[in-house]
C-alpha cells in the first residue's frame, strides 16, 4: 500500500515522524478580539504553532476555528497525485468540526481511496494513536487491517489529564472558564481518565498532590501486570517536578514529550498535565 496519512493539528506528535510516515498535518484559524485571523502556517509536513499559542494565552477573546472543508479537498487531491490511498485520522469528540469536514471532503475527492479513521484521543494521547497506528499503516495490507487497529488502539490506550476544565468528558468538550474567572485560585483540578474511548473524571482537588498520586499508583499497577510499548506526556513548567516523578515511575520505556496543540491549549490554557501509555 503506498498510503499517506493526514491528520489535523489537534494531533500532539513529533514532527519528527511525519516524513517516516508520510503524515501530511492540517492548521487552525485562531482569531483574536481585535477581529485579526492568524492562520496556523503549514508547509509540507511542518506546523509552525508558536505564535499562535502565545496569542489564545494572552487573548482570552479568541476563537479557534477548524481546518475547512475546502482545506481537505485541497490536500486530498495534492496527495492523490503521489499516493494511491490516504488515512485521515480526527476525534469526532475533541475536534467533531474537523472529522464531519473530512467526511464531506471525502466524498467530493474521486481521484484517490480514502478512508476517515476516528478517535476520541486528545493531547498526548492523539499523538500516541496517530504514532502507534501509523507503525501499523506501513506495513498493513488491506483497509479493513488498518481499521480493526484503530478499534482497537482506541480501547488500549490509557491517558490521564490534570487540569482546571471540569467538563472534559464524553458528552462534549467545552472551553474553559477559568479564562474569564478571576478567583482562579479557588478553582479545582480536575483529573481525567481515558480508556475504551471513553473521557471520565476521576477525582478533584484544589492540591494536585494527590492527583499526582493517583496517577502514579495507577502507573505502578500497570507496569506490574503488562509491558507499556510507547508513552506520551505533556506538563507545564510549574508541574516539571511532578511530571518527572510520575515518569520514574515508567522505566526502559520510549517517553515522548510532545508540544501542545493548539486545540489542547484552547481547552486547557497552559497549566495542565498530560499522560497517556498503550
Amino acid at each position: 500500500m503506498n498510503t499517506a496519512i493526514v491528520i489535523d493539528s489537534s494531533t500532539e506528535i513529533s514532527q519528527k515522524l511525519y516524513s517516516k510516515y508520510n503524515i501530511y498535518p492540517l492548521g487552525y484559524v485562531v482569531r483574536d478580539s481585535n477581529n485579526q485571523t492568524h492562520v496556523e502556517r503549514t508547509k509540507i509536513q511542518t506546523l509552525e504553532t508558536n505564535k499562535l499559542l502565545s496569542i489564545i494565552a494572552k487573548d482570552k477573546q479568541t476563537d479557534l476555528f477548524a481546518p475547512s472543508i475546502k482545506d481537505f479537498v485541497e490536500i486530498y487531491t495534492f496527495l492523490a497525485e503521489e499516493f494511491d490511498s490516504l488515512i485521515s485520522i480526527h476525534s469526532s469528540l475533541a475536534t467533531p468540526v474537523v472529522f464531519e469536514n473530512a467526511l464531506v471532503a471525502k466524498k467530493m475527492v474521486s481521484e484517490i481511496s480514502i478512508d476517515v479513521i476516528d478517535t476520541h484521543t486528545m493531547g498526548s494521547s492523539s499523538g500516541l494513536f496517530v504514532e502507534e497506528l501509523s507503525k501499523f499503516i506501513s506495513s498493513a495490507k488491506s483497509i479493513n487491517e488498518i481499521r480493526k487497529e484503530a478499534i482497537s488502539l482506541d480501547k488500549h490506550i490509557n491517558s490521564f489529564i490534570i487540569t482546571r476544565n471540569e467538563f472534559l468528558n464524553s458528552d462534549e468538550l467545552k472551553r474553559i472558564e477559568w479564562r474569564k474567572n478571576l478567583n482562579l485560585s479557588f478553582k479545582s483540578y480536575y483529573l481525567f481518565n481515558y480508556f475504551h474511548t471513553t473521557w471520565k473524571s476521576v477525582s478533584n482537588s484544589r492540591s494536585t498532590k494527590n492527583l499526582f498520586n493517583n496517577i502514579q499508583k495507577k502507573l505502578e499497577v500497570t507496569t506490574r501486570t503488562k509491558d507499556l510499548k510507547n508513552v506520551y506526556y505533556t506538563s507545564s513548567s510549574n508541574f516539571a517536578s511532578d511530571a518527572k516523578t510520575t515518569l520514574s515511575k515508567i522505566k526502559k520505556i520510549p517517553k515522548t514529550e510532545s508540544n501542545p496543540s493548539l486545540v489542547a491549549s484552547f481547552l486547557l490554557g497552559n497549566n495542565y498535565f498530560d499522560i497517556s501509555y498503550v
